[in-house]
């Protein structure tokens, strides 16, 4: 009798083990938004993620909040968060992220201690508090309101590109961002601005930014047009001698809104298109070797849709 009670238990046993051993293991694959401030509400997507925990870097553990899900994970960003790869726990095992939190491994521009060459708004006044409106005519004090309030920075300082695009072809100041690697322009000298991840192969690497978009000034063209040209482009840019990749978020549904910080990532394969049309492809093929200057322009046919874009952490990293 004794053997046999062994006997049912060991199978009960072995019976249990195998059911935990086989339970779907924990995975997370991307954030909403990788850049959030300690104390900020932070979404984080994945699957079986029923009943899990986030560990930040540096070991700090939180449960998630209500609201969530087995895809998705809302957390509070605990004080002292740093940078590196999440981990999630659930009773069935524990895994961490190929993406990193607060990704700064490779920054083109942060607008904190890496700058833009030139434009754009500055979002904050001097005193820094953030800005309600743009000057119009500096002679007369004129002033327009903006027709959204600007956000919280998720990082810090960040860019802002605001205003109608309304003749086709031509670079506005107030609608693109640049960075000239040439020291004369305070750049940082004649560097890949994919740093150390410039031998990887490009299907390795994605393009990352995040983004602010108020619903009621969604975007809906033109299409913003990223590139990292030459350092010895005549005019700097070097639009003319890069592969060029066509950000048009709106393509589908025909406006775009991101009316919370939202980490936008685009694959360094989808930089290939041509200045001479829209579907040739380049004869300048992306080498992040001889790539040092970046440009994010809203640049193509004319469109008098009103442009108001927040933007921040240019950065190449990989996808794993």
């Amino acid at each position: 009798m004794k053997k046999r009670i062994f006997t049912y238990m060991s199978i009960l046993t072995v019976g249990l083990l195998m059911s935990a051993c086989q339970s779907p293991q924990p995975k997370l694959t991307s954030m909403k938004c990788e850049f959030v401030p300690d104390g900020g509400e932070a979404i984080v997507y994945g699957s079986n993620l029923t009943d899990g925990e986030i560990v930040f870097p540096g070991d700090l553990v939180v449960k998630a909040n209500k609201g969530s899900n087995d895809s998705v994970l809302i957390v509070t960003v605990p004080e002292g968060a740093t940078t590196g790869k999440l981990k999630v726990r659930t009773k069935a095992g524990e895994s961490s992220s190929d993406f990193f939190f607060r990704d700064d491994r490779n920054m083109i521009i942060d607008f904190d201690k890496r700058m833009a060459t030139w434009g754009g708004f500055d979002p904050f006044d001097e005193n820094g508090d953030k800005i309600k409106g743009i000057v119009d005519d500096f002679s007369k004090d004129s002033i327009t309101l903006l027709p959204a309030e600007l956000p919280d920075g998720c990082s810090g300082n960040y860019g802002f590109l605001y205003g109608r695009y309304v003749n086709d072809w031509v670079m506005t100041h107030t609608m693109y961002l640049q960075y000239v690697a040439n020291p004369e322009e305070g750049g940082r000298g004649e560097k890949s601005v994919a740093d150390n991840f410039q031998h990887y192969d490009l299907k390795d690497l994605v393009f990352k930014f995040e983004v602010y978009i108020p619903k009621n000034v969604a975007y809906s063209g033109p299409r913003t047009e990223i590139f990292f040209g030459p350092y010895n482009a005549a005019n700097k840019h070097g639009r003319e001698q890069s592969a060029i990749c066509f950000w048009k978020p709106y393509a589908e549904t025909n406006s775009f809104y991101a009316d919370s910080w939202t980490t936008i990532s685009i694959p360094l394969t989808e930089f290939y298109h041509s200045i001479d049309n829209d579907t040739s492809t380049s004869k300048y093929p992306l080498d992040l070797k001889k790539a040092t200057n970046f440009s994010f322009v809203q640049f193509g046919p004319a469109d008098s849709s009103l442009v108001f874009m927040c933007v921040d952490n240019f950065r190449i990293v990989p996808t794993k």
